[in-house]
């Protein structure tokens, strides 16, 4: 490639094309070492292959139309500088964006355990969703009773799938313990069985086919469906609650919205500094307003909300938090970590005395 042409040409193009990508792939390395390393996950795949792309694009234009005086050392230097820092924003805020969805959703590998247990569970069913035959969801209906009772419907925590969790119930023998309550969990896109990719729309999508699918089932009483989110789940459960009538809503160690959910993992897993956590605050992909939707639940709804005090996932100073927007809330702190909700008797109890509640209809 000739410095001295005043004019780009077609050699010169194509020379420029081909080192911006073997500099674009070269970052591309670096950041595939970093997804093993943190992530656990491959960025081999076809939104990192679009930003590579467009980064060898923008070298090539920089490299490609020469400087007024291309014999000037410093004409070249200045537009080598602007060319790394073009470059730099655009790895650093478009990867930090297709991430955020790789860090926050984890779906892990099918129980095919679990899933043969189950069907040999003549008192669990396994139901498909399907919407405009373009996404198929899969989850597990346990009829406790052969009776019309209500409905706990349950959205998981990050990598937990349904076949796992009910199979988990069901070996406990919850009968008692979920006395009056069918019990259903859907995977989100992409987990388990279902179709589709994990987004903060697709699984707020899924969860109302869901709720709706639950109204549909004739063993359910639409009056008594009790909503319980952990983690993760606690998003989608409080979505609905902002836009569903329900009886009952318990949030185990949830998250207070999506941007601190963001802020809290960049902080504690990547160990980035203050500036570096506001920033990711700023570039929140899932935002998961968790806080928005508490203050517009209904009053009516009983509202359970669980954090661990030695919770290092998610502070439970987030759960209180949002405790406090609900209309109508009680917040217990455990003594426990994440999984305090699942193993504490505090929390058990809590949450049976929520069902026995909201199995009870309300009179206005």
């Amino acid at each position: 490639m000739s410095f001295t042409k005043k004019r780009p040409t077609f050699l010169r193009f194509v020379f420029t094309l081909f080192g911006g990508l073997i500099v674009s792939g070269g970052i591309l390395m670096l950041v595939q070492q970093f997804y093993q390393q943190y992530i656990k996950q491959s960025a081999l795949r076809v939104p990192f292959f679009y930003l590579t792309g467009i980064s060898t694009l923008l070298i090539a234009l920089f490299l490609v139309f020469p400087a007024n005086k291309p014999y000037r050392l410093f004409k070249w230097l200045s537009r080598l500088v602007i060319m790394v820092l073009v470059v730099t924003l655009l790895w650093g805020i478009g990867g930090f964006y297709i991430a955020q969805n790789h860090m926050i959703y984890m779906p892990g590998r099918r129980d095919m355990g679990a899933e043969a247990y189950l069907a040999e569970q003549t008192d669990i069913e396994e139901f498909q969703i399907n919407q405009d035959d373009k996404l198929t969801l899969n989850g597990y209906l346990w009829k406790t009773t052969p009776e019309k009772a209500g409905l706990i419907l349950y959205f998981g925590g990050n990598g937990e799938l349904a076949a796992g969790r009910m199979m988990s119930l069901k070996q406990n023998q919850a009968e008692d313990f979920l006395a009056g309550y069918h019990v259903m969990m859907v995977d989100y896109p992409g987990y388990g069985k279902s179709g589709g990719e994990p987004t903060e729309e697709s699984i707020y999508q899924m969860a109302q086919l869901s709720y709706d699918y639950a109204l549909s089932r004739k063993e359910v009483d639409g009056s008594k469906i009790v909503l319980i989110g952990w983690s993760l789940g606690s998003g989608s459960a409080s979505m609905l609650a902002s836009k569903n009538q329900i009886a009952g809503l318990v949030l185990m160690t949830p998250f207070y919205n999506g941007t601190e959910l963001l802020q809290n993992f960049v902080k504690d897993e990547l160990k980035a500094d203050n500036m570096l956590t506001t920033i990711a605050g700023w570039l929140t992909r899932n935002k998961y307003p968790s806080d928005l939707y508490a203050k517009t639940a209904s009053a009516n709804a009983r509202v359970l909300v669980l954090g661990g005090k030695k919770d290092t996932l998610i502070p439970y100073e987030q759960a209180e938090r949002l405790s406090t927007h609900f209309p109508n809330a009680e917040f217990v702190l455990l003594e426990g970590g994440h999984e305090a909700p699942w193993m504490e008797q505090q929390s058990l109890l809590a949450i049976k005395a929520l069902l026995d509640a909201a199995a009870i209809p309300t009179t206005n």
